[in-house]
């Protein structure tokens, strides 16, 4: 039976944030029960590698997995990263200032019918390499638009939907992705500052705010794996397929909203791969009797061949569409009103003078009007933070991309 382990989620990727757990069904077969300590840990080498048919500076992750006591995964520092192509060319990566992160010293991009492979050399001296592989057959979005919907548990929103085909293909997969961008403003604004002139006895001055703090942007990319096939359909092609569902309430469509689908043709091996570390990161599929055991990759160890590794080399075509779409666009008046931002936490008051010095000079509060909200004696009326200045979150600046 397997000795206890305890499983964290990380927010830097699902290789390294399964590799906890994989690492430990390197030595064990099932689950006692959940402690608090991991325990015969076994470091093993992640890597996230993915070059594209894009001209563009490539990005190799290098890490190692982690125990659960530990803050998360510690960078694969100082390696030789290099990928060779079949007449000799040699790429090479060297590391960014975000550590573990090995970008090529120039732009490439990917070419067809052409072998690579991904060479290694960690500062310890061992070596890795993947197997040779080739960029699959391209394939376009045709189609990125949006529907109104309702989910499997009765809850309205908005379905992004996809469609693409490829006449000459006999099945493709694919691995998707996106990037959305969504506009916030704050639940109050005011064009002056509250600053404190003097602490004891309190005494403050109003002036003319230098930063935009009412209207921002949020850019997050997704964090979920994303496989499509169509192996076994009739034709080679995808129809209705859904990036993402949005409850009608979510406060990311509330204002305006951008999502950047990325569609990766990936190869078969490649799917394979993602489709088991998905079913590593279900809860049901991680702590259930049967454990299904190491992810075989195509990258292994020169130095010494029962090493684990885990990670892929992977060689794709990529395909992108952005759409924009208010919350109008999609819900009629009688869908209801769309969701707060911050939900109900911006309570507005009008604290004693000396208890607002300390909000505002620890930034916690900001000015609002003047004027005492009912029941408080304060001359001043203010909120939290987050409901006043939306660069907590965000950008003040729209980003190029954005359209209104």
């Amino acid at each position: 039976m397997m000795n206890s382990f305890k499983y964290k989620n990380l927010k830097l990727s699902y290789l390294q944030g399964l590799a906890v757990i994989l690492t430990t069904f390197l030595l064990y077969g099932c689950i006692e029960e959940i402690d608090l300590e991991t325990e015969n840990f076994e470091s093993a080498l992640v890597i996230e590698a993915t070059i594209t048919d894009q001209t563009e500076t490539q990005s190799i992750s290098l890490s190692r997995t982690f125990q659960f006591e530990e803050d998360g995964p510690s960078p694969e520092t100082n390696a030789e990263v290099t990928i060779l192509d079949a007449t000799g060319t040699q790429y090479t990566f060297q590391e960014s200032d975000s550590l573990g992160v090995y970008i090529s010293t120039t732009p490439f991009a990917a070419l067809p019918n052409r072998d690579y492979s991904l060479q290694i050399t960690t500062s310890n001296g061992r070596t890795y390499e993947s197997s040779s592989v080739q960029l699959p057959q391209s394939t376009s979005i045709d189609n990125l638009y949006t529907e109104k919907s309702t989910n499997n548990e009765g809850v309205k929103g908005v379905s992004i939907l996809l469609d693409n085909s490829n006449p000459q293909g006999m099945g493709s997969y694919y691995r998707f992705e996106y990037v959305e961008t969504y506009k916030i403003i704050s639940r109050y604004s005011s064009d002056l500052d509250l600053q404190v002139i003097s602490a004891n006895p309190p005494q403050f001055e109003l002036v003319p705010k230098t930063t935009e703090e009412e209207i921002c942007y949020v850019t997050k990319p997704s964090t979920e794996i994303l496989l499509a096939n169509t192996n076994t359909l009739s034709e080679d092609q995808l129809l209705k397929y859904q990036i993402r569902f949005i409850e009608r309430t979510d406060p990311v469509i509330a204002q305006r909203y951008s999502i950047l689908a990325k569609q990766q043709n990936i190869s078969r091996e490649a799917y394979t791969f993602y489709e088991t570390l998905q079913n590593f990161s279900e809860t049901e599929s991680l702590f259930s009797q049967v454990q299904p055991g190491f992810i075989e990759g195509n990258i292994s160890s020169t130095t010494n061949e029962n090493e684990k590794v885990i990670g892929i080399f992977n060689v794709v075509t990529v395909s992108s569409k952005r759409i924009f779409f208010n919350y109008s666009d999609i819900f009629d008046p009688e869908d209801g009103s769309p969701g707060l931002f911050l939900g109900d936490n911006c309570r507005l008051n009008s604290p004693d003078p000396r208890a607002l010095v300390p909000l505002i000079q620890n930034n916690t509060a900001k000015f609002v009007r003047e004027g005492t909200v009912e029941g408080d004696t304060g001359p001043y009326t203010v909120a939290p933070r987050i409901c006043v200045d939306c660069t907590v979150f965000g950008e003040n600046v729209p980003p190029e991309f954005w359209e209104e």
